[in-house]
């Protein structure tokens, strides 16, 4: 699905991210783990075309899509969930999915409101309200529900669990979950390890700016040391 090579990026003159590379599975959950600050949401948003990387390859479905700007690698299949939200305040939840509705892809189901509704009962309780009016945990769910109605084969999740409550994080991790169950493949930039470690199949450790680790959570969750050396605080 995705096969990331050599990606530099930059702000300005600071050298950010330095010769990233992973690949990801048709299918799978893959998270990018590291401190806060080690170049987790600068990898998101050089994959959607919101930074344009200055070395490397990012091949998503087999195609070169380095440089392109983010609506095309949206109508490509790729969905992006900011960890600022960014929901529109002023409209209703039905409002703000209707504003991410996209064709169904061939070979999947649509995701259709009632079936967001069934993965997030809290939202189809208050389909009417204003997004401005929601608490943090509902506009996350809002966020990736409106992404989802783009009917994206990969979605990139920044930092789903934060700021939010153990229940409504809680309540993530049944979403990640379910999205891998309906052949969805997720790229998860997180800080939070145990949310990590109940939803991953794999893992990545960046710090940095580089990938100083990659494996499977199963591994990572059997080294303590390299726990200790790169996500400890």
């Amino acid at each position: 699905m995705l096969k990331v090579e050599g990606l530099h990026s930059y702000y300005g003159r600071a050298h950010v991210l330095q010769a990233v590379g992973f690949t990801l599975g048709t299918g799978e959950v893959m998270v990018l783990l590291g401190r806060n600050g080690a170049g987790k949401s600068t990898v998101m948003k050089s994959l959607i075309g919101l930074l344009r990387p200055r070395g490397g390859r990012i091949l998503f479905r087999s195609t070169d899509v380095t440089g392109w700007e983010p609506h095309r690698i949206a109508r490509h299949g790729m969905g992006y969930v900011p960890e600022e939200r960014r929901i529109f305040a002023d409209l209703t939840v039905a409002e703000n999915l209707a504003v991410g509705r996209r064709p169904p892809r061939p070979g999947l189901p649509a995701w259709t409101e009632e079936r967001l509704f069934a993965l997030f009962p809290n939202l189809g309780r208050m389909r009417s309200r204003a997004g401005g009016r929601m608490s943090g945990g509902e506009q996350q769910m809002l966020t990736i529900a409106r992404t989802l109605m783009g009917n994206p084969l990969l979605v990139l999740l920044d930092e789903p669990s934060e700021g939010l409550s153990p229940l409504i994080v809680e309540q993530m991790a049944h979403a990640v979950r379910a999205l891998k169950g309906a052949g969805v493949t997720v790229l998860l930039a997180e800080q939070n390890f145990h949310f990590a470690a109940h939803v991953a199949d794999r893992a990545a450790v960046i710090e940095s700016g580089r990938i100083v680790w990659s494996g499977t959570m199963a591994a990572l969750l059997a080294d303590e040391a390299v726990r200790a050396a790169h996500l400890q605080v």
